[in-house]
């Protein structure tokens, strides 16, 4: 569940998560990848459908695990998955 109150499907590929809006005849080819690394390994990788939510679960888990550096970047979907 969003911070709104909203769902919000989850499911899991590859050993990403994805956050997004599965089920609403939604599609893009472009994804919204977001690292969060601590002491210079990968922790965690989660993948959105925009910008903004991305910024979004940055800028909150940046409040939770402040020793944990976030980098998000954008990438074509395909490069996930087929």
């Amino acid at each position: 569940m969003n911070s709104d109150g909203t769902e919000n499907n989850e499911a899991l590929h590859g050993g990403f998560e994805w956050v997004g809006m599965f089920g609403l005849g939604q599609t893009t080819e472009m994804v919204w990848r977001c690292d969060a690394m601590r002491a210079g390994q990968l922790y965690s990788r989660t993948l959105f459908d925009t910008r903004q939510e991305a910024e979004e679960f940055a800028r909150t888990m940046r409040n939770v695990e402040p020793d944990q550096m976030f980098n998000i970047e954008v990438i074509k979907a395909s490069a996930v998955w087929n």
